[in-house]
């Protein structure tokens, strides 16, 4: 290769010869090419080179890179140095890592089957007598501690935060946990165990999300085998229960400044905004209440009438009892011609009755299709909407009940 001589425009610098397609290279020598920065001389470089380099996913490890720190500038984001301890992983056999959530200095670890958390930038010290301290150490992920009980989370998306509780589903098991100071609680379990038990493992999609506004954890389970292809409930932590179904079937949940948001096929809507009730999407939906009636359930008696009290407009749907008896509808129509039955309530000072009437034939020695034949049966079970999108309330209802003789 010839020699020539070439004026370079720039200090600092590392002149290259050329290589084979003759293009010359520059290279600074100093860092970030700046004045009086720390100077690299030319001499060896040690490389490692990996001849069998190949992608590899470990479902239950952790990897971080180097630091970024704004202030000088350095950003070594994409380091990934495999002579440091860079790496943690937690037991295999609670299934790979479906989420992670930073919070304070800890790091919580959601498996398949396993729920901890992860020290960060400091690690775990054990007295003889095995309590735990904590220390400051070098490590970027200490100790992984788990929480106790058998619990995980398959499906990440139901994954909701509300302070220092955590919320997220474990289909394999048919439970909604709640993670807080206290470790986990298992939240199905107040009065809607079986629900979940049954429900959950029908799912192909669990989202959940927490409505700041009015303080719940709201959980969407979704699937084909799911009864009308999905079932929206809401959690209440001031009364410890569930306490409502909702009619809309949300991609994504989250709350904004105590406002709350859903996604639903790629638009975003929010909610409360308006005063239409029972509106959701674009699409007006029926309230509806589902309740039990079993004041003395030991008593066989003879439901013959319903009260309640609340707005006007409400609507029985359907009483059956546990005799078989199943009355779909109140008072007739005023045309008693055409022989139908919807449901009317009478506005008595305020209170609004009806008559029950029996609509199934040969029950138990019944008379049926007679206005006051009533329901036969220990406890009874009431369906009640309202299709109004004003707000509308429902303070008690009550039967007019004989016992049998």
């Amino acid at each position: 290769m010839p020699n020539y001589a070439l004026e370079v425009q720039f200090f600092n610098t590392f002149i290259l010869r050329p290589d084979a397609n003759n293009k010359t290279y520059i290279e600074e020598s100093r860092i970030k090419g700046g004045f009086n920065e720390d100077f690299v001389s030319i001499g060896p470089k040690a490389h490692l080179v990996d001849e069998n380099y190949s992608e590899t996913r470990r479902g239950n490890a952790l990897i971080y890179s180097g630091v970024y720190n704004s202030r000088t500038d350095v950003n070594k984001t994409n380091v990934f140095n495999a002579a440091e301890n860079i790496t943690r992983a937690v037991d295999p056999a609670n299934g790979s890592i479906q989420k992670l959530h930073a919070e304070d200095t800890n790091l919580n670890i959601l498996q398949e089957d396993k729920v901890s958390y992860a020290l960060i930038d400091k690690d775990a010290l054990f007295t003889a007598e095995g309590g735990q301290l904590t220390a400051s150490g070098a490590k970027v992920i200490g100790q992984i501690v788990p929480y106790l009980g058998k619990y995980g989370c398959q499906n990440p998306e139901s994954f909701a935060v509300k302070g220092m509780r955590k919320y997220f589903a474990d289909k394999s098991r048919g439970a909604i946990i709640r993670l807080s100071r206290d470790g986990i609680t298992e939240i199905s379990a107040a009065g809607m165990r079986d629900y979940f038990k049954d429900n959950l493992k029908l799912a192909n999609k669990v989202v959940g999300g927490y409505d700041d506004s009015s303080d719940e954890y709201i959980v969407s389970l979704q699937g084909t085998n799911i009864s009308g292809t999905y079932d929206t409930l809401t959690y209440d932590e001031s009364v410890k229960g569930w306490v409502s179904f909702y009619n809309y079937k949300p991609d994504f949940m989250f709350s904004l400044n105590k406002e709350f948001y859903s996604l639903y096929h790629n638009n975003v809507w929010e909610h409360y905004v308006n005063n239409n009730y029972n509106t959701f999407y674009g699409e007006t939906v029926n309230a509806r209440i589902t309740f039990v009636a079993n004041a003395n359930p030991s008593d066989v008696k003879n439901f013959s009438a319903i009260n309640y009290e609340g707005s006007p407009g409400w609507e029985m749907t359907g009483s059956n009892t546990d005799y078989g008896a199943y009355a779909t509808k109140v008072l007739p129509s005023t045309d008693d011609t055409t022989g139908d039955v919807v449901s009317k309530f009478v506005d008595k000072e305020g209170k609004y009755y009806s008559q029950l009437m029996n609509t199934n034939a040969g029950v138990l020695g019944q008379i049926s299709g007679v206005r006051v034949s009533g329901v036969k049966g220990t406890t009874a079970n009431v369906t009640m909407k309202h299709t109004s999108t004003n707000e509308v309330e429902l303070f008690s209802v009550s039967h007019n009940v004989t016992i049998s003789s």
